[in-house]
């Protein structure tokens, strides 16, 4: 007698080691990744690792002609660009190795993380 249940319990155990090394994998991937944002000038970019911690800022030359409000705008802008970046990484790589997970529902979200 067979047990529908029990075979895929097995077929998920068989699966959980594959999908545990793939899960480091991206997450170390993950780790790695960084994003940039540009202002609407394109004078101030900024890089934001995936966690969204800046990293690292470039300002053109051409950008110090620009009053300081202007500059802490064309700075926010870019910032923002780079932290949403790199949380759409983080969000594409979680939605890849979590659609690749044992049991995963695979259900289409309605584009805003919701079912």
């Amino acid at each position: 007698m067979t047990f529908p249940a029990l075979d895929r319990i097995e077929a998920l155990a068989r699966n959980l080691d594959g999908w545990q090394r793939q899960l480091a994998d991206r997450m170390a991937e993950l780790e790695q990744s960084s994003a940039q944002g540009v202002s609407d000038s394109g004078l101030v970019t900024v890089t934001a690792a995936a966690d969204g911690k800046i990293l690292s800022t470039e300002i053109n030359a051409r950008a110090m002609r620009l009053d300081s409000y202007t500059l802490a705008e064309e700075f926010t802008a870019a910032a923002n660009r780079a932290q949403e970046a790199a949380a759409a990484r983080v969000r594409e790589i979680v939605g890849e190795v979590m659609g690749d997970a044992p049991g995963a529902d695979r259900r289409p979200d309605d584009g805003n993380g919701r079912y």
